[in-house]
């Protein structure tokens, strides 16, 4: 189905004259002819579909990769140079002393594995503390959704099973001993 340009033509024609009677109604009326606001930019990103959304973020992409090339290339290459001169100048005395370093690592490893593992274990208990007894720990209320949602699936799928059961027994004509 093509549309000619002519037709085209004449749906503009129409529209164009829908929207000055239109005008000229409220006009008429004494009411004050305002234009419709235009929408802000948070609004015409919310309106877009995926493929334009694809498009925008496709363009914002290269315009920050060709932005940031340049940048990378000026402060990047002279860093590369000034850290590579700085570890080809001191690898002779990082290799002498690795052994004392190879100690002195897995000692800091191992403090800060075991520091940041009871910070994690006294987290967890605070907030199942406050969980349980006192005001509920940020992520409470999701926590609750999800333990609803949760219990609602396992009585669904409860009552499902149970109503398949007894159409299975009920035509075998399977009798159960009643207690």
């Amino acid at each position: 189905m093509s549309v000619s340009v002519s037709e085209v033509k004449e749906k503009m024609v129409e529209k164009a004259q829908e929207t000055s009677q239109q005008a000229a109604d409220v006009a008429a009326k004494g009411e004050e002819v305002v234009p419709q606001q235009a929408k802000t930019l948070f609004q015409r990103l919310k309106s877009m579909g995926y493929k334009r959304w694809a498009l925008v973020l496709a363009t914002m992409g290269g315009v920050v990769a060709a932005l940031a090339t340049p940048v990378l290339l000026v402060v990047g290459l002279p860093a590369l140079v000034v850290v590579g001169g700085i570890l080809l100048l001191f690898s002779p005395l990082i290799l002498v002393t690795s052994p004392l370093w190879i100690p002195v690592v897995l000692f800091f490893l191992t403090v800060g594995g075991g520091l940041a593992a009871t910070v994690a274990a006294v987290f967890g208990l605070w907030w199942l503390y406050r969980y349980f007894r006192g005001p509920m720990p940020p992520g409470g209320k999701q926590m609750n959704m999800v333990k609803e949602y949760v219990r609602g699936v396992m009585q669904r799928t409860t009552g499902t099973i149970a109503k398949k059961g007894h159409q299975i027994t009920d035509a075998m004509n399977i009798t159960t001993p009643s207690t």
